[in-house]
């Protein structure tokens, strides 16, 4: 099985799985999402600017997500190279992104209109 995991700090590694369920879904199949999202998209260079910090090894908590099959990992790995970025660094500012914008509860119509 494939996978691609970006590092966060450990408060936003739980705020993150936090995020994932409150969607329903556990960290992994939020961080494909994104990934999936991100190779559609294209926004990694324009994210870097505010989401690539690098973290010491004794501060950090994984996220994984892990792919049945091994094209979206390669094809990640393609489009993290060619911004600059190795495919866990990219991983990371994904993640750190969400965290931020909330596409996840934006995309499930979380919060929305009340009946009227």
């Amino acid at each position: 099985m494939a996978q691609i995991t970006g590092y966060l700090t450990p408060a936003q590694a739980a705020a993150f799985q936090n995020h994932a369920a409150s969607g329903g879904l556990d960290a992994s199949a939020l961080a494909n999402l994104l990934i999936v999202r991100e190779l559609r998209t294209k926004r990694l260079t324009i994210l870097k600017i505010d989401f690539d910090i690098d973290l010491p090894p004794g501060e950090r908590m994984k996220i994984t997500a892990h792919q049945r099959l091994d094209t979206t990992k390669e094809a990640f790995v393609a489009h993290a190279a060619a911004t600059g970025l190795k495919p866990s660094p990219a991983a990371a500012i994904l993640f750190r992104a969400e965290l931020k914008e909330r596409w996840l509860t934006f995309s499930l119509g979380v919060n929305q209109f009340d009946s009227v």
